[in-house]
Parts: structure tokens; sequence; C-alpha cells
């Protein structure tokens, strides 16, 4: 895979924040974010991110054959969760859990994980990924 750096320079804001818009007519969060809400058609937009929102896992998939350059990522499990303060819908592989541990409603965080690396331009790859939120100890 190739990738030049200035792309993956004027994305990284939108890939690694989670950037989605929230509009201020019908108040309702679209993921990836737009400059026009696909609810209402307003294009009274604001910009939010959902980085530090935790999610509820609504539904997955289990990809167990894997296309060049992923065979060591085998399951792939691919979520839809719904985040729990502004409901926006995110796709988005979960990590750091094992399928049969997945349940409907799980709540999960998000977390940066590598997702590949381009040996010629040296570039490694990071990704937006979701895990199962631990119980915390003593907070």
């Amino acid at each position: 895979m190739k990738i030049s750096i200035p792309p993956s320079w004027r994305t990284r804001l939108d890939r690694y924040r989670l950037k989605a818009s929230k509009c201020r007519d019908c108040g309702r969060v679209a993921y990836p974010a737009s400059s026009i809400c696909r609810f209402c058609g307003s294009r009274n937009i604001e910009y939010i991110e959902l980085i530090n929102e935790e999610a509820r896992l609504i539904t997955w998939a289990i990809i167990y054959s894997a296309m060049e350059g992923f065979e060591e990522k085998r399951p792939l499990m691919i979520g839809i969760l719904e985040t729990i303060n502004s409901k926006a819908r995110i796709m988005a592989p979960l990590t750091d859990v094992l399928p049969e541990e997945l349940k409907p409603g799980m709540l999960m965080e998000p977390v940066l994980r590598r997702i590949s690396e381009d040996n010629e331009a040296g570039l490694i790859h990071y990704g937006i990924s979701y895990r199962p939120v631990f119980k915390r100890v003593g907070v």
C-alpha cells in the first residue's frame, strides 16, 4: 500500500478525533462529519469530537478471511456502535476482546491502534478502534 504523507496529514483530525457534525436545527449528530445535516437538510452545522465519548455496541460482524497484509488481524471484528451522549452511529474495528465475549449493549471506548505499515515509505498507519470499557478500580 502506498500512501503519501500529505493526504495522511490533511485527514489526521477527522480520523483521530472522530470529528462529527451536529445540526443546530434538529440536534442530531452525524459521523463522519458533513456540512449538510443528513437528517433534515439544514446547513446550520457545528463540528464536535466524539473521541472521549463511550459507546454501546449495537451489532457486529466477524471476518475470518483477510486480505493481503491483514492476515495477523484475523478474526477481524467490525462493530456498529452508538455513542452514549450524542447518539451518533459509528462503524469501527473492535479490539482487545474475543469474538465470544461480544454482547449487544456492551459499553466500549475508542482507542488508537496500529492498522498497517508501509514498508516502502516507512509510514505506520493508525486508526480508531473500540474496546470494552474495563472496570476501573479505585477511581
